[in-house]
């Protein structure tokens, strides 16, 4: 790279540095957000499913607790059992159990007892049973473990706790003969599940009230006070996401704090973090790679550009399959330096090419100027003398050196064709019925300009190496046609040929342009003036002609827009 283009390698470098950090650092804050969103739609989510699921659990146990108190009037012996007990005294009672498990058949007595067993095994989540005689008033409590005892005051437990805050069920018993009551049962569920809906979402805080507003469950101490708190306040001045619902007579509230709610784990945001650290330097090196390959093609252009300064127009610089505006600018240098190239040639070697084959020609015949006028003399004396086939060679002759001293560079067509003919008529006196020509142009090429001098050469070419002397039957034909942009002059002969070897090297040598300036007039001069005047498209062209003769194609264009330029 060279010391120039550092300073702006360097520039562009700090820009497109700049640009992906803060993208890479938008990005970063992109995602952090919407991972703060998604946990916090996942926590409200969590949060709501935590209280469903306490509410259900509620609604079950209500359920379960209808099942139990039905399933107890379903068990006849064992309602009765619990029957006596409420309503008789206690050794009314006892005796009863005795006279009945006396006068029974079956091994076992089926008491209360074997209904709370029974009960316990079924429903695991129910941790006791309560009985109540509103005759005796008296409570009788049995525990999951086969124990049960007597209460004299309901409304207390043995330690003098107050029997509320614990998730209940309550249910009348009824003497089914006269339907009065006759006393109460209550099933207590365990609150353990609670801890465990807790425990399984790891989110919000739960918090289960009986119907007096009592705690019967909190996840966490101090809950209590936020649940006489209403929605909006907790929302705007304690923080709080919360989700609310009733069972049974008991409220369950859900309770998760806004700022938990968006928390992300640290390693979700140190993994972010790393991902952007790793983007800027894969995006680093990427953008070392491509503004490498971007300075070594300026510096390409530069070079270019420097090599021009000192001439060399034949400078070429590479150009990519990407077309972006580098390669434009290739592309154009290049065109700029063939067109330049092009114009040099056409403004000074296209002159000096056409003076040299004028000085060729006339150092090929000597002072044309004395010997136009001597050949006009002459031919007038012949035609004063009768002798008018003689007039005519002389006049032939001396059209061909006027077209050669005064007329200009470019001439139209008709002209070319002109000068053509009378060429061919003296080889027509020369070689009397030895051959015949014709030419074949269509009227509306006759005004095409085109430089002088390029089918005579091709004419004499034929006559100095093509013609057959020992044959009579020789042929050359001269066709104007039209071919896209260019004009084509097809010279046609059915001469000696040309092997096809020698007919490739020849096209090969005009397609590269060779020439020796040690030859006067010939293909390679006309091929040269042509391709320096019109383009490296426009030239000679060697092909089989009829009968094995040879065929030799002239192509210029129809319209040169700096034809004037060599006039």
């Amino acid at each position: 790279m060279k010391k120039g283009s550092r300073h702006f390698y360097r520039r562009l470098l700090l820009v497109y540095t700049a640009i992906l950090v803060g993208v890479v650092v938008l990005l970063v804050l992109y995602f952090i957000s919407e991972l703060r969103q998604q946990a916090r739609e996942t926590n409200l989510e969590y949060m709501e499913m935590e209280g469903t699921e306490g509410r259900e659990y509620i609604l079950d146990s209500m359920e379960d607790a209808e099942h139990i108190h039905s399933s107890l009037y379903n068990s006849y012996d064992e309602f009765n059992d619990l029957y006596h007990y409420l309503s008789d005294e206690i050794d009314v009672y006892m005796e009863y159990r005795l006279d009945n498990y006396g006068g029974n058949t079956s091994v076992s007595y089926s008491g209360i007892e074997d209904f709370m067993s029974r009960i316990f095994v079924n429903y695991s989540q129910v941790s006791s049973m309560s009985v109540y005689s509103y005759a005796q008033e008296i409570e009788t409590v049995y525990e999951k473990d086969g124990t049960s005892r007597r209460i004299l005051e309901p409304d207390r437990t043995e330690d003098g706790q107050n029997s509320a805050g614990r998730l209940t069920a309550k249910r009348e018993l009824r003497d089914p003969a006269s339907l009065q009551e006759i006393g109460w049962i209550e099933m207590e569920f365990s609150a353990e599940k609670f801890q465990d809906i807790v425990n399984f979402y790891e989110c919000a805080r739960l918090l289960v009230l009986d119907g007096e507003g009592r705690t019967v469950y909190a996840s966490e101490p101090g809950l209590e006070p936020l649940a006489q708190v209403g929605g909006r306040q907790l929302e705007e001045e304690y923080g709080f996401f919360f989700w609310e619902g009733e069972a049974g007579g008991y409220r369950v509230l859900t309770l998760l704090t806004k700022r938990e709610a968006s928390h992300i784990p640290v390693w979700t945001f140190l993994a972010v973090l790393a991902l952007g650290a790793l983007l800027v330097v894969v995006g680093e090196i990427g953008i070392h790679f491509y503004l490498r390959r971007i300075m070594q093609r300026l510096n390409a252009i530069v070079e270019g550009m420097e090599n021009v300064k000192t001439g060399d127009l034949n400078t070429r610089l590479s150009c990519g399959k990407k077309k972006d505006e580098l390669d434009i600018i290739a592309d154009n240098f290049n065109r700029m330096c063939e067109d330049l190239d092009a114009y040099i040639k056409k403004s000074y070697l296209a002159e000096i090419e056409q003076k040299n084959a004028e000085m060729a020609a006339l150092q090929s015949q000597i002072n044309p100027h004395f010997l136009y006028n001597t050949l006009e003399a002459i031919r007038m004396k012949a035609i004063c003398n009768g002798d008018r086939e003689v007039g005519r060679m002389l006049y032939s002759m001396a059209a061909m050196f006027q077209s050669q001293l005064k007329a200009a560079d470019i001439i139209l067509l008709a002209q070319e064709l002109h000068y053509s003919k009378k060429y061919m008529e003296l080889f027509e006196f020369r070689y009397h019925d030895k051959f015949r020509w014709e030419v074949n142009c269509e009227e509306r090429f006759l005004q095409v300009p085109v430089i002088k001098f390029v089918i005579q050469p091709v004419l004499e070419n034929y006559f100095a190496h093509g013609i057959r002397l020992e044959s009579d039957t020789n042929f050359i034909g001269i066709t104007v046609r039209e071919n896209g942009p260019f004009m084509e002059i097809d010279v046609t002969d059915n001469g000696r040929g040309m092997g096809k070897e020698q007919m490739e090297a020849k096209n090969a040598a005009l397609e590269a342009d060779e020439f020796d300036s040690h030859k006067s007039m010939g293909l390679s001069n006309v091929n040269r003036r042509l391709r320096a005047v019109y383009g490296s498209e426009c030239g000679l062209l060697l092909s089989p002609g009829m009968d094995g003769g040879l065929m030799v194609t002239i192509r210029f264009r129809k319209e040169e827009e700096e034809m004037g330029d060599i006039r």
